[in-house]
């Protein structure tokens, strides 16, 4: 039995080895076959010294000779991978079948080894290419401007790839890159200049390149003037283009105020949804939370008292009383002196919150309003025992022994007292409240009208009436330069429970976006936004395919609406190849639409992306260069460079020149008396009126677009910093560098409601502002002076005076109901769980709102003094 066994383990054993050698001989005949068939599609006949044959060679040099004095684009290098593959399909099986019966093939190895590393080949190829360019264009280089190019804008020049993105430097010299660019383009390249498409950001930009070029058949346009042309070329209707749209939205907020629904929801807004504006030292409270500072200067009434003076009040419901009142028409005055004498030794006068005046029968009378921190139980909040350090049944009773001194002396002196509490304000509309409880004390009152009261909060013309509507038209115009529509938007705030957002979206907003496009498309008119929307929208439905080339100047101001435009330009077979230029250290028009990922993010975007960077300055020299550049990338956001200058020897100073208030002006004079008389001299402010206290010292006049103050005889020409970007001067004075909130960097708060169409922009501390104050100190080839109060110097003024200080920077995220607005129900609710004895961190954790929004809501309340 054994025998047997053994026999046929023998048996199968002897067939399964006279297999495996069978199979390994056929597949020794597929790899010969593979072998020939590679020698065929990847061979070249190369006379050898023993004589002509034909010779494999390795896949790295047969790229090198397909593609001799070549670039390879990506669809050459598609198309050139699917023939080999096609060709060679059998090949990959062959390999793991040759790996699997170990039989050896140098051949196959090799070339699949050299399949797999196909990308970095054809990436080494090019590099190659554009180094053989860089070689034989060397005099080219030397010639085609006034002076040689770099060895940076040179490697960016000869680059072709699909995008080529050429990040530069404050004067680096990017338009001459983009000079040399389409020089070589149509002088080495041979390409036809009307098919190179040229792009910049202002008209003067686009006149500049068009005059240095200087080429039939090539101009530059702005993205603006190439949408029309495109518009009227297929339409064959030129547009017609909107330029007073400033003034059409004025006239249409006021149209729309003779709506009544529109004029209370304007109103409404500044009465319930208006941000407070905190002082900027508050700022410095985001990791302490402390609450006396945070409460520090109280909150301002809306509207002034009878006597045309402002009212700072204690809590957010006093605030809103005071609303209130004012609506109602009555005559009152906060923590007025009580009319009868009731101070001694001990006690200061009595000062009711709210002393309420009418006239009665020709008489003047008076009745007292107060507000009293307790819940509808008639209790304090536990923390009026925390801070006194006393026990709450303690605290509770020395406030209703307040609360009871105050209505006893009230009736002592037959006067009478109105009360209100916290309570009112979660279980009535407060001012309804207050007209009830005036009528049945025979106060007379006459309640305001919406357009009263509009009156009253937005003066017609004021600064508060302008700011408004600028607020209004920025959104409208990041509305449409985002391309987001209006339900896009009030959907986002509504999914982030953002119901202040909702309310001005759907109430102001909305109505004058859609009565301004209305009025567009009645007078055949579109603004500078619809005409770049519109010619994306008719080459999407039919490509022009007429560029083989696009380049684009100043690409770091990029908006999603030029993006769109952009792509759909390129479109052809094959796509246009990109070359921007910009600097994204010098993007400062978010406020214009400006997406900064663009840039930072430019493969995301547009695909395989060539970077190169120019980081030679040929403006300024050290310590100006190391200065500002450690300046800007503090912020982890920037990109970073290795910015040089181009000679050791170049100098630009950055000096710091403090003064005082009232010798302003003498110091700027001295300044400039220091400064010889050939020097080209620049003063810049953030804001156009950090000229102000200019105005009084010196003559100032305007010509053309131009400004100029005429300072110890000299004519020296203002600038705000914006209007400087692309401008260099011998001399730079910056103004104003304060700690402000209109000082540097600007301490204006955005609008909460502007992020919804806005570009997210970088979340480090004055992220945008960082990037002008640098295009502000990179202005000068000799010397930069920065001006500061000494008595409130600039944050970022003190980054250079203390470089030793590593400037704290507190990071904050967006809690998830930051902008979820305060109602009745949530106001009481907080308030019962602190007075429960809870603590702000329980409470945030029930509530889900974040830490800080329950400490400042409880001020507001006034549960917090």
């Amino acid at each position: 039995m054994s025998l047997t066994v053994c026999i046929i383990g023998l048996v199968i054993a002897f067939s399964l080895l006279s297999l495996w050698f069978f199979i390994r001989a056929k597949v020794k005949r597929n790899v010969l076959k593979c072998e020939d068939k590679i020698s065929d599609v990847i061979s070249t006949d190369i006379l050898l010294e023993s004589g002509g044959s034909k010779s494999t060679i390795s896949l790295y040099d047969y790229v090198d000779i397909i593609f001799a004095d070549q670039y390879i684009r990506p669809e050459e290098q598609a198309s050139f991978v699917k023939s080999l593959t096609e060709n060679l399909d059998d090949v990959l099986a062959v390999n793991r079948s040759r790996r699997m019966f170990a039989v050896e093939s140098g051949i196959i190895e090799d070339f699949v080894w050299q399949l797999d590393s196909l990308d970095r080949t054809i990436e080494e190829h090019n590099q190659r290419y554009c180094q053989k360019q860089l070689a034989g264009n060397e005099e080219f280089f030397d010639t085609v401007l006034q002076y040689p190019l770099d060895k940076q804008q040179r490697h960016s020049i000869v680059s072709e790839a699909e995008n080529c993105l050429v990040v530069s430097s404050a004067g680096s010299g990017k338009t001459s890159s983009i000079v040399g660019k389409v020089r070589y383009l149509i002088d080495k390249k041979h390409v036809d200049p009307s098919r190179i498409l040229l792009i910049s950001y202002t008209n003067k930009a686009a006149a500049e390149l068009t005059e240095r070029l200087n080429t039939p058949g090539l101009r530059g346009y702005t993205f603006h003037k190439l949408a029309i042309d495109i518009i009227g070329q297929m339409t064959k209707h030129k547009p017609s283009i909107c330029e007073n749209v400033d003034h059409i939205f004025v006239d249409i907020y006021k149209q729309l105020l003779e709506d009544k629904d529109f004029q209370d929801a304007v109103v409404s807004y500044f009465a319930n949804y208006e941000i407070e504006q905190e002082d900027w030292e508050k700022r410095k409270t985001d990791r302490q939370q402390s609450l006396s500072a945070a409460k520090a200067s109280g909150y301002k009434a809306l509207l002034p008292d009878m006597d045309g003076k402002a009212i700072h009040v204690r809590s957010e419901q006093e605030k809103r009383i005071c609303f209130a009142l004012s609506s109602l028409g009555v005559s009152f005055r906060y923590e007025e002196a009580y009319e009868h004498p009731v101070y001694d030794e001990l006690h200061s006068q009595y000062r009711p919150d709210f002393s309420i005046h009418y006239t009665k029968d020709g008489k003047d009378c008076r009745v007292y309003l107060e507000h009293f921190g307790i819940d509808e139980h008639g209790t304090v909040p536990a923390w009026f025992a925390k801070n006194k350090g006393i026990t709450w049944d303690e605290a509770n009773q020395q406030y209703c022994d307040g609360i009871t001194w105050k209505r006893e002396l009230h009736q002592e002196n037959g006067t009478i007292l109105l009360e209100t509490t916290s309570a009112d304000f979660s279980r009535f509309d407060i001012k309804e409240k207050l007209k009830k409880m005036l009528s049945d004390a025979g106060v007379p009152f006459n309640e305001l009208s919406s357009s009263e009261l509009y009156a009253m909060l937005l003066p017609k013309g004021s600064k508060q009436e302008k700011s408004f509507i600028r607020l209004i038209v920025t959104f409208a115009t990041l509305l449409k330069t985002n391309c987001k529509s209006i339900e896009e938007v009030v959907s986002q705030a509504h999914k982030e429970r953002d119901q202040r957002a909702e309310f001005i979206i759907e109430n102001i907003f909305a109505p004058v976006v859609a009565r301004y496009q209305e009025l567009l498309a009645k007078l055949e008119q579109c603004d500078f936004t619809d005409v770049i929307l519109e010619a994306t929208a008719l080459i999407s439905s039919a490509p022009l395919s007429r560029y083989d080339y696009i380049i684009v100047d100043e690409f770091q101001d990029i908006s999603i609406d030029r993006y769109k435009f952009l792509q759909e330009l390129r479109k052809g077979e094959p796509q246009a190849r990109l070359y921007c230029v910009g600097d994204d250290w010098q993007s400062i028009y978010r406020f214009s639409g400006s997406d900064m990922a663009l840039f930072n993010r430019f493969e995301d975007f547009f695909g395989p992306t060539q970077i190169d960077r120019i980081e030679t300055t040929y403006r300024f020299g050290q310590p100006c260069v190391g200065l500002s550049s450690k300046f800007v990338q503090r912020n982890p956001v920037q990109l970073k460079k290795n910015i040089r200058p181009f000679s050791s020897a170049a100098h630009t100073e950055l000096l710091f020149q403090a003064y005082e208030r009232a010798h302003y002006t003498e110091t700027l004079t001295s300044l400039i008396a220091t400064i010889p008389q050939d020097k080209k001299i620049y003063l810049l402010g953030r804001y156009s009126f950090d000229d102000y206290y200019l105005s009084f010292a010196y003559q100032g006049y305007k010509r053309g677009n131009q400004f100029f103050y005429n300072i110890n005889g000299r004519e020296i020409e203002f600038l705000t910093v914006h209007k400087s970007k692309g401008l260099e001067a011998d001399v730079v004075i910056l103004l104003q560098c304060n700690k402000d909130v209109f000082g540097f960097p600007s301490m204006m708060s955005d609008d909460p409601v502007l992020k919804y169409v806005l570009s997210r922009g970088d979340e480090y501390p004055f992220g945008e502002e960082r990037r002008l104050f640098y295009v502000a100190i990179t202005r000068a080839k000799e010397k930069t002076i920065v001006m500061y109060d000494k008595r409130f110097p600039s944050v970022f003024v003190d980054e250079f005076l203390h470089p030793e200080v590593e400037p704290t920077v507190v990071q904050m995220s967006i809690h998830r109901n930051a902008n979820k607005h305060w109602g009745p129900k949530g106001d009481a609710y907080l308030c019962r769980l602190y007075r429960e004895g809870k603590s702000p961190k329980e409470i945030s954790k029930l509530m889900g709102r974040s830490y800080t929004s329950i400490i400042l809501r409880l001020q507001k309340l006034g549960e917090l003094q």
